[in-house]
C-alpha cells in the first residue's frame, strides 16, 4: 500500500516526510510505506440505527474508522515505514507494538531515544523490521487502556517468504479481532481529553462492557470458517484478542487444529473439542481442519471477566456458511 500523495499536509512536513523515506529507503532492501491517521471522532455501528463514538486509524482524511484499524502487512525481510499523523482533538497519541520494536524518528528525521506520543496536526515517523512472521496488534498506548478500547488499536500481519519451502498454503485465511465495549467509557465528557489535562489521570467508570464484538460487529454476527462446500479445505485462522477480557474459543470435537504462530499452551486439547484461550493483547495463528466437522455444527466464542473468571458474554457461530 502506497502513501496517499493527495493528502494535504503542511509543506514542511511534506519535505521531512521525503526525507524520513529517503532515510529508510537507505537502510533496507523492501521498503513499504503506510500512512496512518489517528482520529477521536469516528463513529461505530453497533446495531440498526445505532451509533457510538469511538477513536482510530484510517488511511486517508475522507476514510472512515475500522475497528479494527488498517491491516499492515509485510513479509520477512521488509522494512516498514509508517508516517503516522494525528489530526486527533488536543489528544497526543503514538504507535507502539508489545512484539516489535519500532523506532521513531523526529521531524529532523533524528531517531527518538525516548518515544514522544505526537500533538494534534502533526506528523510522526516511524519504522521497523518485519522479522518473525506472525500476527501482531498495535496501539496507541496514551492513557492506557482507555485509548485502546476507545478503538486506537489495528493489526500487523509478516508473512514467510513467498520462496520458503515452510510457507503455510491455506486457500482461505481468516482474521478475528474480537474486543469489548463499555458505553460509560464512550461519553463525550471522557472522549473529549485536552492536551492541558494529560498529566492527570482519567477517572474511568468500572469497566462492565455492553457489546462483545469480532470486527467491529456483535460477536454473534461473525461469519463462519468456511464455506460448505469446500469443507475439505485447510482454513488459517489469526485470532486477536484487543480487549481486556480474556477471550476463549470452543470448537466442536471433530475440528482439528494446528498451531502456527503463539504460545502453545494457549492451545488445549480436551475429550469436547479443542480450547483456544486469548489473554489480552494475545495472537495466535493456526489451521483449522473441517472435513470431519457435521455441517450445522458452532464454535462458541466466550468473554470472561479476569478477576472473577466469569463468563459474561458467550456467542454461538456456525462453522460453515
Amino acid at each position: 500500500m502506497k502513501i496517499n500523495r493527495n493528502v494535504v499536509v503542511k509543506r514542511g512536513n511534506s519535505i521531512l516526510l521525503v526525507a524520513f523515506l529517503m532515510l529508510t529507503r537507505a537502510t533496507s532492501f523492501a521498503q513499504k510505506e503506510h500512512l496512518l491517521i489517528g482520529r477521536t471522532t469516528g463513529q461505530l455501528a453497533i446495531k440498526k440505527q445505532a451509533t457510538v463514538r469511538v477513536f482510530g486509524f484510517s488511511t486517508s482524511l475522507s476514510g472512515q474508522i475500522t475497528l479494527p484499524g488498517p491491516c499492515i502487512e509485510a513479509r520477512v525481510g521488509d522494512s516498514i515505514a509508517v508516517d503516522f499523523w494525528n489530526i486527533s482533538q488536543g489528544n497526543p497519541v503514538s504507535l507502539t507494538c508489545n512484539a516489535i520494536p519500532f523506532l521513531q524518528y523526529d521531524e529532523e528525521a533524528k531517531t527518538v531515544l525516548k518515544k514522544q506520543p505526537i500533538d494534534h496536526m502533526e506528523h510522526g515517523f516511524y519504522t521497523f523490521k518485519a522479522e518473525k512472521p506472525g500476527t501482531y496488534l498495535y496501539y496507541s498506548p496514551e492513557n492506557y487502556p482507555f485509548n485502546l478500547q476507545a478503538g486506537m488499536f489495528g493489526t500487523i500481519i509478516i508473512r514467510t517468504k513467498e520462496e520458503d519451502s515452510k510457507s503455510i498454503k491455506a486457500k482461505n485465511e481468516i482474521l478475528w479481532c474480537s474486543y469489548e465495549m463499555d458505553l460509560k467509557w464512550h461519553t463525550d465528557a471522557i472522549m473529549n481529553v485536552e492536551h492541558s489535562d494529560l498529566n492527570k489521570p482519567i477517572l474511568l467508570p468500572d469497566y462492565k462492557p455492553n457489546y462483545f464484538l469480532i470486527n467491529g460487529k456483535p460477536a454473534k454476527k461473525a461469519a463462519g470458517l468456511q464455506a460448505i462446500a469446500n469443507k475439505n479445505e485447510t482454513v488459517l485462522l489469526r485470532v486477536v484478542n484487543a480487549g481486556l477480557y480474556q477471550h476463549e474459543i470452543q470448537f466442536p470435537k471433530n475440528l482439528k487444529v494446528e498451531l502456527v504462530f503463539g504460545k502453545p499452551k494457549a492451545i488445549n486439547k480436551a475429550t469436547e473439542g479443542y480450547l483456544i484461550q486469548l489473554l489480552p493483547g494475545e495472537c495466535l495463528e493456526f489451521l483449522a481442519f473441517l472435513e470431519a466437522v457435521k455441517e450445522k455444527e458452532k464454535l462458541v466464542y466466550r468473554f470472561i471477566e479476569p478477576v472473577s473468571e466469569k463468563v459474561v458474554h458467550k456467542a454461538s457461530i456456525p462453522i460453515f456458511y
